[in-house]
């Protein structure tokens, strides 16, 4: 392409504004691409009777308070929590083992130490009661078997309690400690004392 000199683009220009100048303006079409909708006939909304303006009863409607607040709260704790569903006050299994999982760490094992925010947390907002599922990979020894497995967490907890006795050996310690100096404790010294015999 030549390369164009100042004076031919001074020329071009000016034939450019003596063209413009020259066109009418009305022979530049207005609609390039945009035409107005047609409207059907509009009938007023508000109509007078009797020299008052009243409006037709049939559009008039009660508005009600609920419709008018948007509704944000969901039944869930949204995407970036999985879709966690709302926790329902009223359920009885959900409160219990909450209250296991808050005493875990005083009666259940004072050997485990845990949070005491987490002793003394409340009901949760949102969550969920699950069961853990082995996968394939998993070896037979690392699975429960059927009469292992329990429906809640209560029956969990004590089953594995009859299995460790944790809880027999610290009733026993503290019936012990309570017999000391007493008519038991006497019996257990003289019973003892027999056995080395």
């Amino acid at each position: 392409m030549a390369e164009l000199s100042d004076e031919r683009i001074h020329r071009l220009l000016t034939e450019a504004e003596d063209r413009l100048a020259a066109k009418p303006y009305h022979d530049i079409p207005t609609d390039v691409g945009q035409s107005t909708p047609k409207l059907g006939s509009l009938s007023p909304v508000v109509g007078a009777k009797g020299g008052i303006a009243r409006p037709p009863q049939q559009r008039l409607a009660a508005r009600d308070a609920h419709q008018m607040i948007p509704n944000n709260k969901s039944d869930d704790a949204g995407q970036g929590w999985f879709g966690l569903p709302k926790t329902d006050p009223n359920d009885k299994e959900f409160k219990r083992d909450v209250q296991l999982l808050q005493m875990r760490g005083t009666a259940l094992d004072p050997s485990r130490h845990y949070k005491k925010e987490s002793l003394k947390a409340k009901m949760p907002r949102y969550a969920h009661v699950g069961r853990i599922v082995e996968g394939p990979t998993d070896f037979y020894s690392s699975r429960l078997t059927r009469k292992e497995r329990k429906m809640t967490l209560v029956d969990e907890l004590l089953a594995a309690e009859k299995a460790s006795g944790k809880f027999k050996s610290k009733f026993n310690d503290i019936q012990g400690r309570k017999a000391s100096g007493k008519k038991a404790s006497y019996k257990r010294f003289v019973s003892q004392r027999r056995r080395r015999n």
